[in-house]
């Protein structure tokens, strides 16, 4: 069943047993006042009564007669038998039986509902008797009639503008459901975003639902369209060196058991374009891993690793890494392995665009921050918003030159992004670019030896 549907039947439902509840509360609230009523009246007339035959109790049936109620009926019992005959209005055939319950109240005689009322008096022997007065109630009984009529029409007539409303607001609530569900349905035939038309700008969940949808829309064809260009990206970076290694081992084929040189340069173009292809993979595969990797968080000393890794890599190099701690012993709770990675990665690209000694400085700002400068070519200020950007490249030319593949700053993004610290780019052409690694978080060194030697 459609939600609309769903919307609808129950709506109505609830309005009808509303209305019904309502129509119940009212009918029996007014019939119990309209009998309350009735008696009350019967009350009032049988002390009237009691007055008249203390005042003239010489002819006690002729007073009797006189205050016959219409439609009703006197009569006066002892120990349940009549003291005189019963007076009755001929227009209601049905007699009560003598001696009824209680003082006052309803008796349902011979499918005739009788309001009466019973209350004592001294008859003519000067002995007690009960004086009973009883009225029939068919004109309550027919306004009541009357009143069930008119309570069942007019919740008739309500349930109309009720079951319209309940349609008008079904198709209201479901219409931005529908719109959803034709607009993913769409999609999902063509396999182009699409956004919902949104006409007015509302603030309720349903206008929340609409814009949040176009915000997911926006987001997954702007990681679509990223995607296509990765690949595209991927299948170029990975068809050039297959294209080179194709090229010569082919020509190998041809000359190069003959030709020592050909043979030569051909193996060594093999062997550098096969290297660059399983750097490149690599870098994907690191990629690819970042995103499931779970950290494995510990209190680390980076003082010392900067010196572990720029010795690593001077020695590697021949290269001049100039470490600069503002203290021995800088502490940061983070994911060693990936803190090492991201050095690497930074420590490295800073190697391959310049030729002079790199800077590193360790310092505490209220915060830990890692600084990289070296004294090389630089980034252009154009380029600098682009740099994490998988594959791209400031210079294609150099980047073919050192080898790079465009994706070494992008998975130093990567790894920034996943260990929580924040990396800052500052660079001047030709004179060189400054790199920051900024912890978010610090340990007290005090705090971290004592914890150190507790556990120890």
């Amino acid at each position: 069943m459609k939600l609309k549907n769903k919307i609808h039947i129950w709506t109505t439902l609830l309005m009808l047993v509303i209305l019904l509840v309502l129509m119940i509360v009212i009918y029996f609230s007014f019939s119990r006042l309209t009998y309350s009523t009735e008696v009350d009246q019967l009350r009032t007339e049988a002390n009237l009564v009691v007055a008249k035959l203390n005042e003239n109790p010489a002819y006690p049936q002729n007073v009797l007669r006189g205050y016959v109620p219409v439609n009703g009926s006197i009569q006066v019992t002892r120990g349940g038998k009549e003291l005189i005959r019963t007076i009755q209005d001929p227009a209601v055939p049905t007699e009560l039986p003598a001696g009824l319950p209680d003082a006052s109240g309803t008796i349902q005689a011979e499918d005739e509902l009788f309001a009466y009322v019973t209350t004592p008096i001294i008859w003519t022997d000067g002995e007690v008797a009960n004086l009973t007065i009883a009225q029939s109630m068919r004109e309550v009984s027919g306004n009541l009639q009357t009143l069930r009529l008119v309570l069942i029409t007019v919740t008739l007539l309500a349930m109309i503008p009720v079951v319209v409303s309940s349609i008008v607001l079904g198709r209201l609530i479901t219409k931005p459901i529908t719109d959803l569900t034709n607009t993913m349905t769409r999609i999902q035939r063509n396999g182009q975003f699409e956004k919902l038309q949104i006409t007015e700008e509302t603030n309720d969940e349903i206008g929340q639902m609409g814009r949040t949808f176009n915000e997911m829309m926006a987001l997954l064809e702007e990681n679509y369209t990223k995607q296509e260009q990765f690949v595209s990206n991927a299948s170029h970076e990975l068809k050039t060196p297959l294209t080179v290694i194709g090229s010569y081992a082919k020509l190998l084929q041809r000359r190069g058991m003959q030709d020592e040189k050909i043979a030569d340069e051909g193996l060594t173009a093999i062997r550098t374009e096969t290297d660059r292809m399983k750097a490149l993979i690599e870098q994907l595969l690191h990629i690819a891993r970042q995103s499931e990797a779970q950290l494995e968080l510990t209190n680390v000393n980076v003082t010392k690793v900067l010196e572990q890794t720029t010795a690593a890599l001077g020695t590697s190099y021949n290269r001049e890494f100039r470490l600069t701690a503002s203290s021995p012993e800088l502490y940061v709770t983070t994911d060693l392995a990936k803190l090492k990675q991201l050095l690497y990665i930074l420590l490295d690209n800073a190697r391959k665009y310049s030729s002079g000694r790199i800077e590193v400085i360790a310092k505490n700002e209220g915060h830990t921050v890692i600084q990289i400068r070296d004294y090389g070519i630089g980034i252009p200020k154009e380029s600098l918003p682009f740099i994490f950007e998988r594959f791209y490249r400031v210079d294609k030319a150099r980047s073919r030159d050192t080898g790079g593949s465009g994706l070494g700053l992008s998975l130093a993004k990567q790894l920034a992004d996943s260990l929580g610290v924040k990396l800052e780019i500052e660079s001047i052409e030709q004179m060189g670019t400054t790199v920051s690694i900024i912890f978010s978080s610090d340990f007290n060194v005090g705090a971290v030896q004592s914890s150190q030697e507790g556990s120890g």
